[in-house]
């Protein structure tokens, strides 16, 4: 079991990507990358590999300190953009339920609550689907 300390990134592709983005290596980062067993297929491809990286490799993506790569920042974006064009909230206010979302975190607990990356599961919907459900669940202006 792997605790809350460490962000899955998934597979070898985004692993690979990951360690582009920030310029690393799998050496560099040392023990600050685990592998654990978990299969998936990404286009007919099949990988029995999950990897993960310790929080303290992370940081915020923009405005965002939940998004833990480019693509988080953009998926996060989106979703803030739909919250503007569709429900009429202000961009700070869109940011803020979005942050509100996925970073803010409870008293004592890690802080964003969820680093998105790589292959998070919040990607299994769309950022519709998250602009509607962050709207009914918070309150935004």
């Amino acid at each position: 079991m792997v605790d809350s300390s460490w962000a899955a990134v998934g597979p070898r592709p985004y692993l690979d990507r990951f360690l582009c983005e920030y310029g690393l290596t799998e050496a560099g980062l040392g023990d600050r990358l685990r592998a654990r067993p978990a299969r998936s297929w990404i286009d007919g491809e099949t990988f029995d590999d999950e990897y993960l990286v310790h929080d303290s490799v992370l940081h915020p993506h923009g405005e965002f300190p939940c998004a833990g790569d480019a693509e988080a920042l953009a998926f996060c974006e989106e979703i803030a953009d739909l919250i503007v064009s569709r429900y009429g909230s202000t961009r700070d206010a869109a940011v803020a339920v979005v942050n509100r979302q996925w970073s803010e975190a409870e008293p004592g607990e890690r802080s964003p609550r969820v680093w998105i990356v790589g292959s998070d599961i919040v990607y299994h919907e769309t950022p519709e689907y998250w602009a509607e459900f962050i709207v009914n669940r918070h309150s935004v202006s």
